[in-house]
């Protein structure tokens, strides 16, 4: 069995929209509704992929990218920020609290299956000096 995508969302909606997706395309979907619950389940399954909700009560999907990093065994997992938040700069900040890449909702189904791919298909290569 491959590893798990981790989905971190709080609304209930968007997490059965993400879940549904996945799953019909195959990925084994693992879920947490804050930041807290996303520590524990990187920390217990080894996700090979995060999509995190970036605006959620109490610790948020930045402090939680953040706290992520700090983990030398994490250094190279992907994050992939949703967030409803598409300002300027919006993209710039999840980059810089160490997300991988970012998306803003609402989401374009086929967009967030294409980055995916990219990075699955990316982290079973030799670019990871961990793998």
């Amino acid at each position: 069995m491959s590893k798990p995508i981790l989905v971190v969302e709080d609304n209930p909606d968007n997490m059965y929209v993400l879940d549904h997706l996945l799953t019909r395309k195959g990925y084994t979907v693992i879920q947490a509704i804050n930041g807290q619950e996303a520590l524990e389940q990187i920390e217990a399954t080894d996700p090979v992929l995060v999509l995190m909700d970036m605006q959620m009560p109490g610790l948020n999907g930045y402090a939680t990218v953040e706290a992520l990093r700090r983990q030398v065994r994490f250094a190279y997992l992907t994050v992939i920020a949703v967030t409803a938040s598409s300002m300027p700069g919006d993209r710039e900040r999840a980059l810089q609290a160490g997300c991988t890449d970012y998306i803003a909702k609402p989401i374009n189904p086929r967009e967030l299956l294409q980055i995916i791919a990219q990075y699955l298909e990316g982290a079973s290569s030799d670019n990871h000096p961990d793998r």
